[in-house]
């Protein structure tokens, strides 16, 4: 016995809804169906707010489904698909209805559309023209129909779109604002904004998991990786509005951003530092196993001193204290069986000497061999290395000089200029071609197109990199290291100021004289290198920087 399967749908989630006539206006002719032919429904399929205009529902909606099981045989010959009208299932082009519809009856299943008591078979061969002629009348009805509420709401769309260069166009608004209907403004949100900029200070040094992990343990809203990401992607942060426009099929791409529809909660510099982050870390760079807390601030810039390998960081606990190590990777591999197991402390102390002595020795005036000789820890060359090594812990004492990365993004800017430039001419000449358009001509502004791309992508990088590596660490004395070292986001400040500016450090220890040798280097320059032995009381090592130890941060 034949079965028959309806299908329902409408075009938006508000025809849906309570009170509305869509669904009971679909399914109250099902019974007079079954009545009239004794052809039970044993399944009504619903798709809800899928438009048929370009064929949405039947590539990822329910009659996709449907068709599938028609397809396979699982609906079968003599089976019915009952609809409202032609329309419900398709509002294509006519070409494209017609195969869909084709597609049905060519397996033997017939189309019943209950608003004209009509049945479409291939069951009587001489109708075959009747069912075509018919069926592709109203197909074609339907498509212009949609085509020419598609055109409307387009034309609405841009004025609106336009609209919103100088005036609101909507009171819905993103995380961190809300419309002020006294004002006929936006305003901020300031308990909300405050998430946001702690989620743009931690992208700045972790990724995404990293940074929903710390904001989830306080925020008012559940923050998931797809909207921090969104938050990246609209530019609201930055006060921009993102527009969105159709596709052809269906889908929605974006058309453009206005910038200062909403107000800034933080600044542009800081959001393409953030970007440039979060693709430094997507190609794989900076690797390494975080510390709880980050309490590691040597994290990817540390090796063992003899294996030139690196230091994994441990924690032990030991009478109810924990003490944190710098282990040797190969020893804790078992690869090697060397000695350096350095207590954390220690390897800080160590730190905090080097950078005084740096210090101390910046401060000598105008760095001159004269007054350099009333100094005994260097040597005149081991001055003269400590100059450049210093250069690279600038920021720790000045603004470091930024001339040379703000001269290349200068000179991309200049090649992207001239780039949109040629692109304009290009496509003032394409409107003067009458006819083909050569092959040639077409490629060279698709090549022009990918060079302008690229070097929007490389000026966003660059000036990404540039916003970090400007962003100021406050630091004149030692105890203003062991005070950001207190905080979580003064050890990620730390910990990226000295990735970011290539330093990296080799360390050893000395178990029998307790002295920690540290090496500095840098990685644009391997010549240059400054090195510092210090030793200390293992009870208490960092009493001469005024603390006994770490075990009150590191706990």
């Amino acid at each position: 016995m034949p079965k028959a399967y309806a299908y329902v749908r409408w075009s938006t989630a508000e025809q849906g809804e309570e009170g509305r006539d869509s669904h009971d206006r679909q399914t109250t002719p099902l019974q007079a169906f079954t009545e009239a032919t004794g052809v039970p429904v044993v399944e009504t399929v619903i798709d809800k707010g899928i438009s048929a205009f370009r064929g949405a529902n039947a590539r990822f909606g329910q009659l996709k489904g449907l068709l599938d099981r028609i397809e396979n045989g699982e609906i079968e010959r003599g089976d019915y698909i009952i609809v409202e009208s032609i329309d419900r299932l398709t509002r294509q082009k006519l070409t494209d209805s017609v195969d869909l519809i084709q597609s049905i009856l060519k397996k033997g299943v017939r189309l019943h559309t209950v608003f004209d008591n009509k049945t479409y078979s291939y069951d009587d061969p001489t109708r075959d023209l009747e069912t075509l002629i018919l069926v592709g009348v109203i197909a074609k009805r339907a498509h212009e129909e949609s085509d020419t509420k598609s055109k409307r709401l387009k034309s609405a769309w841009v004025k609106k779109r336009d609209a919103a260069e100088s005036s609101v166009i909507g009171k819905r608004c993103p995380y961190g604002f809300e419309y002020d209907e006294k004002a006929k403004t936006f305003v901020i949100v300031e308990e909300e904004a405050a998430e946001i900029r702690h989620i743009f200070r931690l992208l700045k040094h972790v990724g995404v998991l990293e940074c929903i992990k710390t904001i989830n343990q306080y925020s008012k809203r559940r923050w998931t990786r797809t909207s921090v990401l969104h938050l990246i992607n609209n530019r609201s942060p930055i006060g921009a509005l993102r527009l969105q426009r159709r596709k052809e099929n269906g889908g929605r791409e974006l058309d453009r951003y206005v910038p200062g529809y909403f107000p800034k909660i933080v600044e542009e510099s800081d959001f393409d530092a953030v970007i440039a982050a979060m693709k430094t870390r997507s190609t794989g760079q900076g690797k390494g196993r975080r510390t709880k807390h980050h309490f590691n601030i040597f994290r990817n810039a540390i090796q063992c001193h003899e294996h030139k390998c690196g230091m994994i960081f441990n924690l032990q606990k030991i009478s109810g204290k924990y003490y944190a190590y710098l282990v040797c990777a190969n020893r804790a591999e078992r690869v090697c069986e060397c000695n350096n197991r350095i207590r954390f402390d220690l390897v800080f102390g160590t730190f905090l000497a080097f950078i005084e002595q740096l210090n101390q020795n910046r401060y000598v005036d105008e760095r001159t061999d004269k007054k350099r000789e009333d100094f005994t820890w260097f040597s005149q060359d081991q001055y003269k290395q400590m100059d450049t090594v210093n250069d690279a812990f600038s920021r720790f004492f000045s603004v470091r000089d930024t001339s040379a990365p703000k001269e290349e993004i200068r000179a991309r800017k200049a090649l992207l200029s001239t780039e949109k430039n040629t692109l304009e001419m290009l496509e003032a000449s394409l409107a003067q071609f009458d006819g083909l358009i050569p092959k040639t001509f077409i490629k060279r502004v698709a090549d022009t197109e990918a060079r302008i791309t690229d070097l929007e992508s490389e000026i966003q990088k660059l000036e990404g990199a540039l916003a970090i590596e400007s962003e100021s660490i406050k630091i004149t004395t030692t105890k203003d290291i062991i005070e950001l070292y207190e905080t979580e986001d003064g050890r990620l400040k730390l910990n990226t100021f000295i990735v970011s500016r290539g330093i990296t450090f080799a360390v050893g220890w000395n178990k029998e004289t307790n002295r920690v040798h540290l090496t500095a280097k840098l990685k644009d320059d391997e010549k240059t290198s400054l090195s510092i032995a210090y030793g200390f009381h293992y009870t208490e090592p960092l009493s001469p920087f005024g603390i006994a130890d770490l075990s009150h941060v590191i706990k």
